[in-house]
């Protein structure tokens, strides 16, 4: 009796033994397992009166600063807010630092990959196959990974979309499938960074691993530590870029997930709707996320409030790992920040200066030889200019341009809706890259006039 019961008790605690270190064995067999169970218990949905009342006291946080004239002091070692359209700066922290993108960096490698297909230099149902150097990384549980079969072949569109997901071999496999070697991808992502106005960025990868963490996969001649940095400027001035040419990537970016051979990917925003960073008032539906040793917590993110929206970048924010959700609290601030300092002003087409300024500024131009001494201006293209709550717009600087350019003025013989000058909104400051000018058409045709008035004029100018 004495020993069934030893062996009852013995079996009870093996049993015992194995329930407790169940999770850390399936811990330690897969970080992909445990990526999914961790970001799933991390990340868990915010009920919506949480989320509401999170927001009103951020909310308060703000009105206060901005009812002191306190400017706003971020947890990041960089930071910035744009207009999205027209890159007008919204907020400024040491944006032009080169700094570490780390997973940040597939946003080049999106930029790249939608550019070739537009160009038709590849197709969507172009197919990669995976080597010996892209699967060993895809099953290296040290990093985000999917994995991929060696041997097998998978369409650009399945790797773009895990690029997206953060998927750092499948996002080097997309590199590969591009230009036939991830050395080469990164070459090219050089030279399209400088093509778009990123002048100071150092690539080596597509993904953002190190040059040593992806092996063989890297550039021999670099060092192992060598890693992709680009300044806050660069990202939200290449974020820019995408949404201006290729907007249909928010359709992606905005999911919570999306299934790649048979695997179920979750995306690493957690500010998207239903995610546990929501704003309830500010609609989140993009960007990218980047988390490394080196590069701390960073976000490219992008929003929309009342139709108008922004792109916000935060890099070097200090986490305690790749489940704190520090880079999303801040991002947070700055959305709440910008969206309440701010009001946007529409300058619609057409609108005359005189009307968009009400009546500050003439917003007229000199016409040299015309029937008319000067001409009216109006907007050229629609876009929007953000101004603090107490500011009023003003056009200064009217200059001339064009075939119609004469110095100060106009020669005459131009049309109306011609484009004959620019011009800067006061105050406005924007990024290094972007035109801080808008473009003014002429108001009424700028007509030369008849012989008889011309002869008279001569006269005139002999007395």
């Amino acid at each position: 009796m004495q020993s069934k019961l030893v062996s009852k008790l013995s079996i009870a605690l093996i049993a015992l033994v194995i329930f407790i270190t169940m999770p850390l064995t399936a811990s330690a067999q897969t970080t992909k397992a445990t990526k999914t169970t961790t970001t799933t218990t991390a990340d868990s949905n915010t009920s919506k009166a949480v989320s509401i009342e999170r927001s009103k006291k951020l909310g308060q946080e703000v009105d206060k600063l901005l009812s002191t004239n306190q400017s706003l002091k971020l947890t990041a070692k960089s930071a910035i807010a744009i207009d999205y359209q027209t890159g007008q700066v919204l907020y400024a922290k040491n944006i032009n630092e080169s700094l570490p993108t780390a997973s940040m960096s597939k946003l080049l490698t999106l930029y790249v990959t939608l550019k070739y297909i537009k160009e038709g230099k590849i197709h969507w149902d172009d197919k990669v196959k995976i080597n010996k150097a892209l699967h060993d990384l895809s099953v290296n549980h040290n990093y985000a990974n999917v994995k991929l079969r060696l041997g097998h072949s998978y369409t650009i569109r399945q790797l773009y979309k895990t690029a997206i997901y953060s998927e750092n071999a499948a996002t080097m496999a997309l590199g590969y499938g591009v230009s036939g070697s991830t050395q080469k991808f990164a070459l090219l992502m050089r030279k399209e960074a400088k093509k778009i106005g990123i002048t100071d960025a150092k690539i080596y990868t597509a993904c953002g691993l190190t040059n040593g963490e992806v092996g063989s996969l890297g550039f021999k001649d670099a060092s192992s530590d060598a890693e992709n940095k680009l300044s806050a400027r660069d990202m939200a001035l290449l974020a820019m870029k995408i949404l201006k040419y290729y907007p249909d990537i928010l359709k992606t970016t905005s999911a919570n997930t999306t299934k790649f051979d048979g695997q179920t990917m979750l995306n690493w925003n957690w500010m998207i709707k239903g995610r546990s960073q929501e704003l309830p008032d500010i609609k989140v539906d993009g960007l990218k996320t980047g988390t490394s040793n080196t590069a701390k917590a960073c976000f490219t993110g992008t929003a929309v409030k009342n139709g108008h929206r922004i792109i916000t970048v935060v890099m070097g924010v200090p986490n305690s790992g790749q489940y704190d959700p520090a880079r999303f609290i801040q991002t947070r601030k700055l959305m709440k920040y910008v969206y309440a300092k701010y009001h946007y002003v529409k300058l619609s087409h057409g609108q005359t200066v005189k009307n968009v300024t009400d009546g500050r500024n003439t917003g007229k131009i000199k016409v040299e030889n015309g029937k008319d001494d000067s001409v009216d201006l109006a907007v050229s293209n629609t876009q929007g200019v953000w101004l603090t709550k107490k500011q009023k717009i003003n056009i200064k600087d009217i200059k001339s341009t064009g075939e119609y350019a004469d110095g100060s003025s106009v020669d005459a013989g131009f049309d109306k809706g011609d484009n004959i000058a620019t011009a800067k909104v006061s105050n406005v400051k924007y990024m290094k890259g972007v035109s801080n000018r808008i473009d003014l058409i002429a108001n009424h045709d700028g007509d030369k006039p008849n012989i008889f008035v011309r002869a008279w004029r001569w006269i005139a100018s002999l007395f």
